[in-house]
């Protein structure tokens, strides 16, 4: 009973400013209706309902007695979801659609319409990291907040991922409107050919941790040659499916591409398993911490918290520094040079950008070969990241989904878009694995449903707003 005020509190602040929020954006002309009733009548009925439960409930009731107290808690957190301080953010960025003045008004929209992504994702930061904290005062098995700061930068990192190889998509999308179902697999040739050469320099065998006296200045010479490599073979390995199997259909019905484009899949699949055979093989440890079962952790061998459930793998540093420098290197290429100008020229009007006299099937086959070397990139830092069982045949076909969904989330076409797509489509699969609220149990392994909750939002977005967040409505001229 102690907790009591505390959770009446936080439940009045946090609920209260997202009605306040939705109060705002009714006073601006926007047609929330169905958020102030959310905001106004159910939260406040739910919030009182878990109240109660909560005080009924038996401290550590076993299941199903617990069920009711669970129930209340999923609600809660749902409700809680979507009834939150960043409905209060948007409505103080929003515009007003109460303006005589329609130029403003649209000016307003166009810079709204810039800054809506990066909106939605720092709502989204505000809820994952700030929703753990009042967790640990309202619920009785609530995480603990170093479990979900974990959760949280480990989504952030594999989204980095993915949004490396949706970019690939949205690339040739954007140029061509093809979606490259073979992407995925080219991304899977990159992690194999960073395991080739990284095993061939160090002269380690899968999955092993490397010798001691091994330079680290070895090591990264390793890593970087894998990833020249691996950008070179993959957007050489693009480049000729283009020539091949996708540059004869370029003026041919949207089918008959698709249909290529899958088998092109199966062809890479099929190369694979010859080169390396079905049975996956994992990374070698190339920063090995003390026993040589794991990488160096930052955490735990560093700065010897052994407690703290607070991770960061050493090789979590290759990927900031190499999809960060990866992401800023294409968004420089692509609004600052000429091929860039070129890119966003044929992407916008193909025949004007003739006309200009710029190059279609060279601008074209360089999406393509940009789009690969991003993928093999991608390959060779996921492979040292993960470690385990990296380099396999089928590596693309579920990563390249994800990274499809994230392009397809973000608004298919738009390079920003595929950037924050995936962050957010990494963000959800980190979740759904993690146990949160206490929720998880032995005969519910969390992890089968990360892919549900993953496609699940794919077809939410798809549903609701089939441009995605950053996408624009094309009409179609007849």
């Amino acid at each position: 009973m102690d907790s009591l005020p505390v959770q009446l509190v936080l439940l009045v602040l946090w609920l209260g400013s997202g009605a306040y929020g939705a109060h705002l954006l009714i006073q601006k002309g926007y047609k929330v209706g169905w958020i102030r009733f959310l905001a106004f009548y159910i939260a406040p009925l739910v919030a009182i309902v878990y109240l109660i439960l909560n005080q009924l409930q038996p401290l550590n009731s076993p299941w199903p007695s617990n069920a009711p107290g669970v129930a209340a808690n999923v609600l809660l957190v749902s409700v809680m979801i979507l009834i939150s301080p960043a409905i209060l953010l948007t409505a103080y960025f929003v515009p007003s659609l109460k303006v005589n003045d329609l130029i403003l008004l649209a000016q307003r929209r166009d810079d709204f319409a810039r800054a809506r992504g990066w909106l939605i994702l720092v709502g989204l930061l505000i809820v994952s990291i700030i929703l753990p904290l009042i967790a640990l005062s309202l619920f009785k098995a609530a995480p603990r907040y170093d479990s979900v700061l974990s959760v949280l930068i480990n989504g952030l990192l594999t989204g980095a991922l993915f949004s490396l190889i949706a970019l690939g998509y949205t690339l040739v999308y954007g140029i061509v409107e093809l979606i490259n179902f073979a992407h995925g697999d080219v991304f899977m040739f990159g992690s194999l050919t960073g395991f080739a050469v990284i095993s061939f320099i160090l002269n380690v065998k899968p999955g092993k941790s490397l010798n001691t006296n091994t330079s680290v200045v070895l090591v990264i010479l390793s890593i970087i040659a894998a990833l020249i490599l691996a950008m070179l073979v993959c957007g050489t390995l693009n480049y000729l499916i283009n020539r091949i199997a996708y540059k004869r259909l370029r003026n041919a019905p949207r089918l008959a591409p698709l249909i290529s484009a899958i088998g092109v899949s199966f062809i890479l699949q099929n190369i694979a398993i010859y080169l390396n055979s079905s049975t996956p093989k994992g990374y070698p440890l190339l920063f090995p911490a003390q026993g040589g079962q794991r990488n160096l952790d930052v955490v735990i061998d560093v700065f010897h918290n052994e407690e703290s459930l607070f991770s960061f793998p050493f090789t979590a540093f290759l990927v900031v520094a190499g999809a960060g420098g990866l992401l800023l290197g294409l968004r420089y290429l692509i609004n600052s040079t000429r091929t860039g100008k070129a890119m966003r020229a044929v992407a916008q009007n193909r025949e004007a950008a003739a006309l200009m006299g710029i190059s279609i099937e060279r601008t074209i086959s360089f999406a393509f070969i940009l789009g690969g070397a991003l993928a093999g990139a991608a390959g060779v830092i996921y492979g040292v990241y993960q470690v385990q069982s990296t380099v396999r045949y089928d590596l693309g076909f579920s990563n390249g989904l994800f990274a499809f969904t994230a392009a397809v989330l973000g608004g298919i076409g738009n390079v920003n878009g595929a950037v924050l797509g995936g962050m957010f489509i990494g963000l959800v699969y980190s979740l759904s694995q993690s146990s949160f609220f206490g929720l998880s149990a032995e005969y519910l392994a969390l992890s089968g449903w990360a892919p549900v909750a993953v496609f699940g939002i794919l077809v939410l977005v798809m549903i609701f707003r089939p441009t995605g967040i950053l996408g624009d409505n094309v009409q179609e001229k007849v």
